[in-house]
């Protein structure tokens, strides 16, 4: 399935107010929809908890029509901490990395020359590990501040495939008004789910440039080729598209887990 950059669906704050945001606390009841998380979290590992991952392989970086080769390093960590390292032919060392989750959480990016450039804080913000959503989403690494809208199952775009499709957001509590949807917007991260496997498909989230333009700039990653590794469903093909346009394109070919 590839979706256009046109697929993100975006509800604006009162459309929101309107669902039954749910805490993880909501979700962790019943076996109704409601449930889908921890479902999510069994379809995942078994709703064993994962402390850590490094997924291994290549990767094709995309600059318009032209492709840059090499491999792949990615870890994450319980404690909110990941690290993408890549190494391409021509192109040299890449690295993005994130230390802790939820509002206290920071990033950056550095290129070969090895410069730390700092990241937009809200691109931060969201809860799900882009390379790996479903490591984030178990039951004990949410976020307090994270709510969850179920919003069922349709279709993306103009796609015709049928995924179901949460959408997740920070909410805070005893701030602004203005902070309040700064933060509300910026986190918002739309997850949808095979509805049969319910394992991540796409994930799709807006981020600012570095240089803090108010622009946003959408982001999809695409996962698919799922194999089971030391019982965990691990996406061995990862695909990042910005704006709709192709990135980064990750084939796993080995995992590790703890």
């Amino acid at each position: 399935m590839k979706l256009s950059r046109f697929t993100v669906l975006f509800h604006s704050l009162a459309g929101i107010a309107q669902l039954a945001l749910l805490t993880p606390t909501a979700f962790a009841q019943g076996a109704s929809s409601s449930n889908v998380l921890g479902q999510l979290s069994t379809a995942f590992s078994g709703a064993k908890v994962i402390q850590q991952i490094q997924l291994t392989g290549n990767a094709t970086w995309h600059v318009g029509p032209v492709e840059d080769s090499g491999t792949a390093a990615l870890t994450a960590s319980s404690n909110g901490t990941s690290l993408m390292q890549l190494a391409l032919a021509s192109a040299g060392d890449r690295t993005e990395s994130q230390a802790g989750s939820g509002l206290g959480a920071s990033c950056q990016w550095a290129g070969a020359d090895g410069v730390a450039h700092a990241i937009q804080s809200g691109a931060c913000w969201r809860p799900a590990l882009w390379f790996l959503p479903a490591f984030s989403f178990q039951p004990s690494l949410l976020p307090r501040e994270l709510t969850v809208a179920d919003l069922g199952i349709g279709t993306v775009g103009t796609s015709d495939t049928l995924l179901r499709h949460l959408q997740s957001q920070l909410l805070m509590s005893g701030a602004s008004a203005s902070v309040t949807a700064d933060v509300a917007k910026w986190s918002k991260t739309d997850i949808y789910l095979n509805p049969t496997s319910l394992l991540p498909a796409v994930l799709a989230y807006s981020v600012r440039p570095d240089n803090g333009a108010p622009t946003a700039i959408a982001i999809e990653v695409h996962y698919s080729n799922y194999r089971t590794v030391n019982g965990i469903q691990i996406p061995f093909t990862i695909q990042r598209y910005v704006n709709g346009a192709l990135q980064l394109e990750i084939q796993v070919s080995a995992a590790q887990i703890n």
